[in-house]
This record gives C-alpha cells, sequence and structure tokens, in this order.
C-alpha cells in the first residue's frame, strides 16, 4: 500500500494486532471492566497534522483515464507521505488518536508534571516533520504541505455505545485549542495553543508572536527534550501481554499476543466493512478506491457548562441514535470526534457491500431522522447541523502499517463538513444528492449562498425537509420533459404500440364498449429511458387533443397509505396548484356539480385536504363504513370523470404506488373508460411487494413491453444528439458499442468521461471545404442538430443530467458536456483526442456506482 518501515511488523503479527492498528493505544490499553459509557480524566499533549493537497490529489487521480491506475497510485502517495509523518510521531511515543480525511490527531498521555517536559519533545517532533515532510512534490504535480498545532492540558477519554458498535472521543479544552492553534497556522508551520504556551519550558523554545493572539509560533528548539521516550514506550501496556516486543518495535500494540476478551472489545471500534477484509485474511488494498458514495457530517454543539460526565451522556445517547438511524438505511458511522466545541460524526452511504441506488434518498432520509432525533430527545445541545454530499472520493485505508484507518478523503467530503458548519440547525445537501435522492422537489428548499474556505462552485445547495415544508396536495410532477428539437431515438416500435393503444381507447369510446387494452407497463433497468419515452407519451398524446394526467413518484411515496391516489385525484380535480383549502372548496365545487354527489363532498376532506361540513350520514359511520363509502365515492367521481372526458394516465416509476392506491387503480382500470401508461423498474414485476400490481401486470387487457438497449446505430446518433455534433468518429462509435451495452444512459456518462478526460475533443466546422473533408473522414453515423443557443450551466449542475433528459428545465436541453457554450448556431464535429487509448479508459465513477449497488444486491438477496 506504499507503506513505509513497520510493514513487516504487522505482517508477521497475530491477528488481533491487525484489528488493532485501526485502533488507538487510548482504547487498545483500554480497561475491559469499565461500564458504558464512561468519563476518564487525564493530562496530555495534542499534535494536529493538517496535510493541505489532498483533495488536488484525490481530483487528479480520479481523473487519470488509464485503467486501474487512479487508486492505487493514490494510496501510495498518500500512504508514502502520511506514513512518513506517523513514523516520526510514533517514534516520539505518540498516539495516533485518529485520522479526519486529510488530517492527524496524535496523544501523549502523561502526568500533570510531565506536560512541560513533552511538550518540548512534541515541538522536536514537529519541527522533525516539517524538516522531512513540509513540503512534498507529487509525480502529477500537486503539492503536499503540512501545518501543526499543539496543545496541552486536562482531557477525558468518553466511551460510548452499545454492545454492537463502540466509539471513543477524547474531550477538553484542549482538543479546542488543538483546533484553534491549527487554524493560525500556515503550510509549513507549527503553532503552540495559549495553554501549551503557558506549560512549556520557554527558555528552550525560540518563537515569535502572533499580533492579537495568546498562541505562538514555533521558530526551532534549543536544546534537546530531557524526556525519555524509552521509558515512557516501556510503561504502556503493562498489563497485556505482547509478543517479542524490541527496540526495533514502532508500536507495541503491534505485538499484542492472543486475547480473545480484548479483541471482541477491539471489534467494535471497527466498521465491518473493514473487518470482513482482516476476517478474510485479505489485504486492506483491496478496500482503497475511487468510489460513489454520499456523506454525511452530523455535528452537535452544545449548551455550554456541562460537565465532562454529562457531555459523555449526551454523546452516548447520540452515538446509540444515530447510529440505529444510520445503519437502518444502510449506512455506517465511520468517526466520532470534538469540532469547533462540538461533537462530530462521520457516516458514510455507498461502502462496500452497502451499496444501494438510491443511497442518496437512504442518507437523506437518515440525516433527516438523526437531526429529528437530536432536536427532540436530546435536550443538553443547542443546534444539531447535517450536512450530506453525493459524488467520487477516495476510499480507502490510510496511514502507517501498525496505525492506519479506513476514511474518505475528497472535494465532497470537504464540501460536506462545511455545509455541516455554515449552515447551522438544519438538513443541508449539494445539487447532487438532490438530484440522484430522486425525491419531490417540494421536499427541498434552496438555501442561499455563503462563502466558504476552501470550496469554489458548490453549485446549488439545499436545506432538506423531508415532506415537512409543507402541505402538498397532487404536487409529483414528472422529471423529465420532452425536449423539442431533439428527437427520442431507437424507441420507435415502444411508440407505435402506444399509439395503437391510444387510437383503439379513442375508438371505444366513441363505440361505448371496453374492448381495448387499457394499460401499457413499460419495463426497464435504470438507465433506459423509460422517463423520456413517457415524456414522448405525454406530448403525443396532448397532440391529440386529449387530455394527459402524469406524475411520478419517488420511494419515500410507497410508505403513504393513499399518497398515489391523492395524487390522482388531486389533478384529475385541478386542485394540485391551490395554495389554501378554501381554494381547493371553490375549485372542487366549481367541478362537483351532481347534487347526489355534493352531499358527501366531506369525504374528500382527509384526501384532498379540505374542510367540507361533515354531513349527518358520515358522522353515523364508524371508521370501517366510512373508509368503504369513500374509496366507492372516488370511484364514483373518478369514473364519472372519465366518463365526461377522455384521459390518458402516465405514472412514472410506478414501483413506488402504495398499496391502496394500487387497489383502487385495479378497480378504476375495471369500471371506467380509461387509459393508462406507466413504467416500471425490471424487479418489481417479480417480486413486487403487492400483488394488486401483479394482478394489474397479468390482466388480459395489459400490454407489457421490456424495453431492449439501443441497437449499434442509434448509439451513435445518441451520442450526436448528446455531444451537439454531426459526427462522431468509428473509434468513438465503437468504443460506445461495447461499453454502454445499448444503454442510454451508460453512452452518456462514457461521453462524459471521454470529454473531462480530453480523450474526445469538440471543434467547429468552417466553411464548405472542411466540410467536405468532413465528410470523407466521417462518412458514419451522422445526425444533423441545430445547435440552438443553450442556457450557461457550470459543471456542477452538468453533472446533474438525467439518463436521456435533464431534470431540470433550466440546464442543458440535450447536450451533456459543459465547456462547449461558446459554439452557437455552428456545426460541430467531435474528433479522437491526442493518445486517446479507448482501451485503458477505466468506468465511470457513476456507473461503478450502479454496478456496485447491483453486486451488493445480488449478495443480500
Amino acid at each position: 500500500m506504499g507503506w513505509i518501515k513497520g510493514e513487516g511488523e504487522i505482517e508477521d503479527s497475530y491477528k488481533i494486532s491487525k484489528i488493532a492498528a485501526h485502533v488507538p493505544d487510548l482504547v487498545v490499553y483500554s480497561t475491559l471492566t469499565n461500564d458504558i459509557p464512561y468519563a476518564e480524566n487525564f493530562h496530555g499533549v495534542l499534535l494536529f497534522a493538517d496535510v493541505s493537497g489532498f483533495t488536488n490529489l484525490t481530483e487528479k487521480f480520479s481523473l487519470s483515464s488509464k485503467k486501474g491506475y487512479g487508486a492505487d497510485e493514490l494510496t501510495r502517495t498518500l500512504n508514502s507521505y502520511i506514513g512518513e509523518i506517523v513514523s516520526h510521531i510514533l517514534d516520539a511515543g505518540g498516539d495516533i488518536l485518529n485520522y479526519a480525511g486529510d488530517a492527524i490527531l496524535a496523544l501523549w498521555t502523561v502526568e500533570r508534571v510531565q506536560l512541560s517536559e513533552v511538550i518540548s519533545l512534541v515541538v522536536k517532533c514537529s519541527l522533525n516533520i516539517q524538516d522531512q515532510c513540509g513540503v512534498r512534490e507529487t509525480e502529477v504535480g500537486c503539492q503536499l504541505k503540512v501545518k501543526i498545532g499543539i496543545s496541552a492540558g486536562k482531557l477525558s477519554k468518553v466511551i460510548v455505545g452499545d454492545e454492537i458498535s463502540q466509539y471513543f472521543v477524547v474531550i477538553g479544552r484542549a482538543v479546542d485549542e488543538v483546533r484553534l492553534a491549527e487554524g493560525l497556522a500556515v503550510a509549513s508551520t507549527i503553532i503552540l495553543s495559549p495553554n501549551a504556551w503557558e506549560l512549556c519550558e520557554r527558555d528552550n523554545i525560540a518563537i515569535d508572536p502572533i499580533e492579537n493572539e495568546r498562541a505562538v509560533k514555533v521558530r526551532y528548539i534549543k536544546r534537546e527534550p530531557s524526556f525519555s521516550v524509552e521509558k515512557y514506550q516501556d510503561s504502556i501496556g503493562t498489563s497485556v501481554e505482547h509478543d517479542k516486543v524490541t527496540r526495533e518495535c514502532v508500536r507495541r500494540a503491534s505485538r499484542l499476543m492472543p486475547n480473545a476478551e480484548l479483541e471482541k472489545t477491539l471489534r467494535k471500534y471497527i466498521m465491518k466493512t473493514v473487518l470482513q477484509k482482516i476476517d478474510d485474511d485479505q489485504p486492506l488494498e483491496y478496500l482503497s478506491e475511487m468510489r460513489p458514495a454520499t456523506i454525511v457530517f452530523v455535528n452537535m454543539q452544545f449548551k455550554g457548562g456541562e460537565s465532562d460526565q454529562e457531555q459523555c451522556m449526551t454523546i452516548h445517547q447520540a452515538a446509540i441514535g444515530i447510529g440505529q438511524q444510520i445503519v437502518k438505511h444502510h449506512g455506517r458511522v465511520n468517526k466520532v470526534f470534538m469540532f469547533d466545541k462540538g461533537c462530530t460524526f462521520l457516516c458514510l452511504f455507498g461502502l462496500p457491500g452497502d451499496k444501494r441506488e438510491d443511497e442518496s434518498a437512504h442518507a437523506l432520509q437518515a440525516a433527516y431522522g438523526v437531526h429529528d432525533l437530536c432536536q427532540k430527545e436530546i435536550r443538553s445541545l443547542k443546534t444539531v447541523s447535517v450536512g450530506v454530499t453525493t459524488g467520487p472520493v477516495f476510499c480507502g485505508v490510510v496511514g502507517h502499517p501498525v496505525r492506519h484507518e479506513y476514511t474518505v478523503i475528497g472535494r465532497k467530503v470537504n464540501l460536506a463538513a462545511r455545509l455541516m458548519m455554515h449552515y447551522p440547525g438544519v438538513v443541508s445537501c449539494d445539487s447532487e444528492t438532490c438530484y440522484y435522492s430522486k425525491l419531490p422537489a417540494f421536499y427541498f428548499n434552496e438555501l442561499p449562498k455563503k462563502a466558504m474556505k476552501g470550496v469554489k462552485n458548490p453549485g446549488v445547495l439545499y436545506q432538506f425537509m423531508a415532506n415537512k415544508q409543507q402541505i402538498t396536495v397532487g404536487k409529483a410532477p414528472m422529471s423529465v420533459e420532452r425536449e423539442e428539437g431533439y428527437p427520442l431515438l431507437g424507441r420507435e416500435k415502444e411508440i407505435e404500440v402506444y399509439s395503437s393503444m391510444l387510437k383503439g381507447f379513442l375508438e371505444a369510446r366513441a363505440a361505448g364498449h371496453k374492448n381495448y387494452n387499457n394499460v401499457l407497463i413499460y419495463e426497464g433497468p435504470i438507465g433506459y429511458g423509460k422517463s423520456r419515452l413517457l415524456a414522448e407519451v405525454v406530448y403525443r398524446t396532448a397532440k391529440e387533443g386529449v387530455r394527459v394526467i402524469s406524475f411520478e413518484l419517488a420511494k419515500t411515496d410507497i410508505k403513504q397509505s393513499n399518497y398515489a391516489l391523492q395524487t390522482l385525484l388531486a389533478i384529475v380535480m385541478s386542485v394540485q396548484n391551490c395554495k389554501s383549502y378554501a381554494e381547493r372548496e371553490r375549485v372542487l365545487l366549481s367541478k362537483i356539480l351532481d347534487p347526489k354527489m355534493r352531499q358527501n363532498l366531506c369525504l374528500l376532506n382527509d384526501i384532498l385536504l379540505v374542510k367540507f361540513p361533515v354531513s349527518k350520514d358520515v358522522s353515523l359511520m364508524d371508521s370501517q363504513t366510512k373508509n368503504k363509502k369513500m374509496r366507492n365515492y372516488f370511484l364514483e367521481l373518478f369514473c364519472k370523470f372519465a366518463e365526461d372526458e377522455p384521459c390518458v394516465y402516465v405514472l412514472d416509476q410506478a414501483h413506488f404506488v402504495d398499496r391502496s392506491s394500487l387497489t383502487f387503480l385495479l378497480e378504476a382500470c375495471e369500471k371506467a373508460s380509461v387509459l393508462v401508461c406507466m413504467a416500471l423498474l425490471p424487479h418489481t414485476s417479480q417480486s413486487g411487494p403487492f400483488s394488486e400490481l401483479s394482478r394489474i401486470i397479468k390482466d388480459p387487457r395489459t400490454l407489457y413491453l421490456n424495453l431492449p438497449g439501443l441497437e449499434p446505430p442509434v448509439i451513435a446518433q445518441l451520442a450526436c444528439q448528446i455531444l451537439g455534433v454531426v459526427r462522431i468518429p468509428s473509434e468513438v462509435e465503437l468504443f460506445l458499442v461495447e461499453r454502454s451495452h445499448g444503454v442510454p444512459y451508460y453512452c452518456e456518462e462514457l461521453l462524459k468521461s471521454l470529454y473531462l478526460g480530453n480523450l474526445i475533443v469538440i471543434e467547429e466546422v468552417e466553411g464548405e471545404d472542411e466540410a467536405k473533408d468532413v465528410d470523407i473522414l466521417f462518412p458514419e453515423p451522422t445526425l444533423v442538430v441545430h445547435c440552438s443557443k443553450p442556457s450557461q450551466v457550470g459543471q456542477e449542475e452538468d453533472a446533474r443530467a438525467g439518463a436521456l433528459g435533464p431534470p431540470k428545465a433550466s440546464m442543458l436541453k440535450s447536450r451533456k458536456i459543459t465547456a462547449l457554450d461558446h459554439f452557437v448556431d455552428r456545426a460541430l464535429v467531435c474528433f479522437v483526442g491526442e493518445a486517446a487509448k479507448f482501451h485503458e479508459v477505466p468506468i465511470p465513477l457513476t456507473l461503478k456506482g450502479m454496478a456496485l449497488a447491483h453486486l451488493d444486491h445480488l449478495h443480500d438477496s
């Protein structure tokens, strides 16, 4: 893994030492008999080393166009640099508490009278680090630099958790001070906190004062520290048995003898993802990869004035609740640490074994659940803030052979942390999380832009409100609309089937019979263009002068009884845009004119959120009778409107229709003169949660079409449409056909990867002579595209473009690749970039995520 001295030390050890490598000495040598939770006071010196350049390094390697190159080289580079820093700390007797992404927190636990000597030792260690590792050049042109903060004083070790998972946190003023000291540092400098400066051997450390600060900048140390590191190391872990500890041993815990009770305890501090690799005796390198994931940071700010014991109980209560919420939604708690006078939890979604195609939705639901839980049940907290981001990150084991941790590094990790701190008291998220969650738009509220340190162009940011933001009825619009000027490609057969059904439906209505196919279902995996196909259905139906009622469901809707029915009725009755119950009542009264039906308008109160007076008959009904009466009333209403006006109902993501609504839909299809067109994922038809859906699928009047992949010539045309070009090279066409397997979304993501990796270039065709040359160079495929001026959209929004169409109307209409905006009303051609090697192109991270989710799903089943 690119580690340095000490690797053999852990390879030759027992399994318990491989487990202990993921846990600090502070935990390894804890008393096992204490009841959890507990807090334990001690004195110590803290060193906080913050490395800059890791995020840029991660971005550089993630853009590597060479298959299998990025993650391996990144891991080697990271661990070579971090391992060298850690070596200096271990040689000085330090204990690595944790790796927080691109930062290292180390501890020296000593008696109070030893603090001054140990501060000198830690200063000397820091000077060695800056001398050897202060600035490091990498092969990809990124510079790595480190800045260091040092603090000292009274601390408390807090152990929290349950029988399954446990966490440790170090709390105390010195923790806040070490982060403040590091915050005052710049690259290649060392800062002593005010308390460390008060306690240290002042005559031995040369410093420069910092204006308006009590902290000081270290220049150099005058004489060697007198503190004996050897005696200090010999005093560690004396109650635990070790094997062959020599002076060459850089960490005693790497030589632990088998100890079943200790091993069982240490396992509780390590994520399941890592334990599986250790148990299977697999190299930890297998965990290092560039991976699409969702990051959740939770920060709890205390009211202030709490004792260590009170903070301990609060963190314990939060750890239990947060852990349950995160695991329930297929996530993992990675780390718990004190930050900015509060306690922070880093949680990860999409790790090996936990990958889900809807992980962004899971993460948001978990984040909201955590926020709600902490606010309602933990009264000692002042604010709870959660930041959620989705995107490519480096996931892997980082550190030194004898002390390392599984962590995540990348721009999205930094952004999640910044969101947590800059938008206090709410659940905030980036635009990618919002889009990939596929949750309704009214679950989100756009946040004001703020300047955030180290964050450039974060894109649109949102507050996640769950469904609490407003009371809505019928708000479930289709996320994909037909794009004028960009034809639907390769789905002629599917559209022809629908057109024939629409004709049969209208003829049957005119003839007064129901002898026609009334349900059309398109089945296809994610990325096959179902939403784009339904958008074409909506367009063609409206063009025929027939009313279309279309809506799209989300995963959360399946848990809400009658949600799809409510949405359907609201749109049928035209109350979906009403802003108050009174307005809804006025519209309903204008629509329902039959005196008999008006007598029971109160039956609409619950489902359409109105307040019609309850009739005497309804008031005397028990709940079962009332529910039956309501269903019959809804069906009667639905049938009457279907009789008055021909209408086509289009449902996207129909596998999320709740059971009560499916029962209604089944009855409506049997009794009313309607035409329904819906899209489903494949697994829904085979193992759907509700039998009512199976009955609709198997009904003789239902037509069920499986969407195939697109044919090779269509893939080439689609590529031209996505890029906004008139031609693509044959090498690109062959690459797309082989790699996309005919899936439109795969084609789009592959093109995006080629373009961002400079493997293809887009150039303008100028003049007739050049056009003739292009005709000779590119005889096929051709797609004439009129390139209208696109809206100005940045890379962040562009990355959110859907499988065949954009999620928002404000985004690029067809071209999914940015940086082409300067081409307006010009003919464009795609060329192969210099030195492009298509066989070395890695799978795009978005597609990797989908593949991993599928594999993990198969493993679960």
